[in-house]
C-alpha cells in the first residue's frame, strides 16, 4: 500500500518536523548546554536545505520541499517574522533610556556605529575583490552599506534569552547590555529602511520621500495610536491580563502597523517594530508571555527553514569563506572595540566592559532577518547570504563562551593581584 501524500498530509509532515526536531536537539540532546535555542534551529533550518539535507537524500528532500509544496509555509514565515519584529520592539521601553545620561547614549551609538562603518568598509572591499558577493541592483556602495549593517546588528531578544541562561538579567551589565542592545535594534531598522530607499528607482528621491513618511508614520503613533491603545486596554484588559479582546486588539494593532508602513514604501518589519513600541508598558510582560513562545517555539521553524532553503554553502568557493571569516572578525572586533573602549572610558571596568563588547556580539535570528531582507531587495548575492547567515550562527554561537572567557580571566586575573600582596 503506497502512501499518498496530499497537500495537507505533506504540510502536516512538514509542520511535525520543523517544530519537534530542533526543540529535541535543544532539550534532550544536550545542546541547551551549548547554545541558545535559536542557534539550533538556525542550524537546522540551514541543515534542512540544499547543502546537506538535499545531498544526502534528495529525492526525499524534492518531495519534501518541492517549490510547489512550499506555498503553505510562506504566510506562516511571514507572520513569524512579523511576530518577532513585534516582541523585540515590546521588549523595548522608551523609558529605560531617560536619565542614563551621556555615558549610556555614547556607549550604545558607538556599538553601532564602529561595527557598521567597520562592515562598511568591509564590503567595499569585497565588492572590488569578489565581485560576485554583491547582489544583482547592488552598487559597491549599497553593497557595502548593507554589509555594514549586517556587521553592526545585535538580536535584542536573543540576547535576553543569553542573559536569563546566564543567570545576568538582574545584574547591572545584563541590564546595560539589555539597553544598549535595544538602541541598535532602533537603529537597525532606520538604517534598513534608508538602504532599501536607497536601492529603490528613485533613489535620493526615495530616500527623502521616506524619511517624511516615515516621520509622519511615528508622529501618529505617538501622539495618537499609542494613547488611543493605552484607552483601549484600559478597557480590555483593566488587570493587565491579556484577555480575548486584549489579545485581538493586539494582533489587530500589529497587523494593521505592518501593512501601513508597507503600503507607505516602509518595510512592513519596521511597522510590526514600533507597533510593539507603542504598546502599553503595563501589559508588555503579559502580551509576551502570550505570544513569545507561541512565536518563537511553534512559528519561527517556518521561516528558519525556507531561509535554510536559500543557503547553499560551497566548500570549495574560497570567496564565500572569505566573507565568512573577515565578516566574523568584523563583528567580534567591532562590537567589541566599538563597546568595550567607550564604557572604559566611561569609568567600567575592563571586566565588565570586555563584557559587554561581548554580549553585544549576539546576531541571533535578527541578522537573519535583515539578511533576508537584503537579499530580496537584491543587495547580497546568494553565496553572500549563505557565508553570512553561517556568520550569525557562529558568532552567536560564541557570545556565551566568550562572556564565560572574560569572567574566567578577570577571576584570575584577580586572584593574582591578591596574592601579589602577600608579599
Amino acid at each position: 500500500m503506497s502512501i499518498v501524500l496530499t497537500p495537507a498530509l505533506l504540510f502536516l509532515l512538514q509542520a511535525l518536523l520543523l517544530i519537534a526536531g530542533p526543540f529535541l536537539l535543544w532539550r534532550l540532546a544536550g545542546a541547551r548546554h551549548i547554545a541558545p535555542m535559536v542557534v539550533i534551529q538556525i542550524l537546522f533550518g540551514i541543515a534542512l536545505g540544499p547543502s546537506l539535507f538535499g545531498r544526502l537524500a534528495p529525492e526525499l528532500w524534492g518531495t519534501l520541499f518541492a517549490p510547489s509544496a512550499l506555498a503553505s509555509l510562506s504566510g506562516l514565515s511571514l507572520l513569524a517574522v512579523v511576530l518577532f519584529a513585534f516582541l523585540t520592539g515590546l521588549h523595548l521601553d522608551p523609558a529605560e533610556f531617560r536619565g542614563r545620561g551621556r555615558a549610556f547614549a555614547a556607549v550604545s551609538l558607538s556599538s553601532m556605529a564602529v561595527p557598521t562603518l567597520l562592515g562598511a568598509g568591509l564590503g567595499w572591499w569585497l565588492a572590488t575583490a569578489f565581485p560576485g558577493m554583491a547582489g544583482p541592483r547592488a552598487t559597491p556602495g549599497l553593497f557595502a552599506a548593507g554589509f555594514g549593517i549586517c556587521i553592526g546588528v545585535t538580536a535584542l531578544p536573543v540576547l535576553g534569552a543569553i542573559l536569563r541562561e546566564m543567570g545576568l538579567l538582574g545584574d547591572r551589565v545584563g541590564r546595560l547590555a539589555l539597553g544598549y542592545a535595544a538602541v541598535n535594534d532602533a537603529l537597525l531598522w532606520l538604517f534598513v529602511t534608508a538602504a532599501l530607499a536607497w536601492a529603490s528607482a528613485d533613489g535620493a528621491g526615495a530616500v527623502v520621500r521616506v524619511t517624511l513618511l516615515g516621520a509622519a508614520y511615528i508622529g501618529v503613533t505617538v501622539l495618537v495610536a499609542r494613547p488611543l491603545l493605552a484607552r483601549l486596554f484600559e478597557r480590555a484588559a483593566p488587570n493587565g491580563e491579556i484577555g480575548d479582546t486584549a489579545l485581538v486588539v493586539t494582533c489587530t494593532a500589529l497587523i494593521a502597523s505592518a501593512a501601513v508602513t508597507e503600503l507607505i514604501g516602509l518595510h512592513y518589519i519596521l511597522g510590526a517594530f514600533v507597533a510593539g513600541t507603542a504598546m502599553p508598558r503595563r501589559v508588555a510582560a503579559a502580551i509576551l508571555e502570550r505570544l513569545d513562545p507561541f512565536a518563537n517555539l511553534v512559528l519561527l521553524p517556518f521561516f528558519f527553514t525556507l531561509t535554510g532553503l536559500k543557503v547553499t554553502l560551497d566548500l570549495a568557493d574560497p570567496a564565500q569563506w572569505t566573507v565568512f571569516g573577515l565578516a566574523s572578525v568584523a563583528t567580534l572586533a567591532g562590537k567589541l572595540a566599538g563597546t568595550a573602549i567607550p564604557a572604559r572610558l566611561t569609568a567600567e571596568g575592563w571586566v565588565d566592559s570586555l563584557r559587554l563588547g561581548a554580549l553585544m556580539s549576539c546576531k541571533g535570528l535578527m541578522e537573519v532577518i535583515v539578511l533576508t531582507i537584503l537579499l530580496e531587495a537584491g543587495l547580497l548575492s546568494p553565496a553572500c547570504f549563505s557565508a553570512m547567515v553561517l556568520m550569525a550562527v557562529v558568532v552567536t554561537a560564541l557570545t556565551q563562551p566568550s562572556v564565560r572567557l572574560v569572567e574566567w580571566l578577570g577571576r584570575r586575573g584577580e586572584a593574582r593581584q591578591n596574592g601579589l600582596r602577600m608579599f
